[in-house]
């Protein structure tokens, strides 16, 4: 009987990988659009800002950290709100729950590390997202500092991934996106 279950597993194993992170699944599909129709009209890496969502939220706009982090990108508004254009901490956490204003904060905080700070360029982009822009603080080799690298680790290999399984839903998006401007 063992032999059965082992005939099966290969094959439970790769249909279950072709869609490791729920991508073509109500309400993710939804999500993901947002966040890859955005990059497209606005010139960003939907790969990236892909990787960065599902690290950040799994692609749920209702996530809160227990820092206070919120939406799809986990932006902290006590640092951002008024950077992103909103009046209150309060008023910045509601609004941030609505995915196309995550995806537009989450890229203004990503964008603004990396136009401002040389410790934020390319990649390292990932770890001033998850500990801001001082992140060099932390002693190399301690827990804060690993969170940091093993942070952007997640992000790299996520992108990686988005490229192996789901190139042809990210790309057909972004061509229906191209047909229409």
């Amino acid at each position: 009987m063992e032999w059965v279950a082992a005939l099966f597993l290969p094959t439970v194993f790769v249909l279950g990988s072709l869609d490791p992170y729920g991508l073509h699944k109500e309400p993710k599909i939804n999500h993901a659009t947002t966040i890859i129709k955005y990059a497209e009209q606005n010139d960003h890496d939907p790969y990236e800002l892909l990787a960065i969502a599902i690290t950040e939220s799994d692609l749920n706009p209702r996530a809160v950290s227990y820092k206070g982090a919120v939406g799809l990108f986990q932006v902290m508004c006590k640092y951002w709100y008024k950077k992103t254009g909103y009046k209150s901490i309060e008023e910045c956490n509601e609004k941030l729950f609505v995915p196309l204003n995550s995806v537009k904060a989450g890229v203004y905080v990503l964008t603004t590390y990396r136009s401002k700070y040389p410790q934020c360029q390319g990649d390292l982009a990932y770890r001033c997202y998850f500990a801001g822009h001082g992140w060099r603080k932390y002693k190399p080799g301690g827990k804060t500092a690993n969170h940091i690298i093993r942070y952007e680790k997640k992000v790299r290999q996520r992108k990686l991934m988005l490229h192996k399984y789901y190139k042809d839903f990210i790309e057909d998006i972004r061509f229906k996106v191209q047909k229409r401007s």
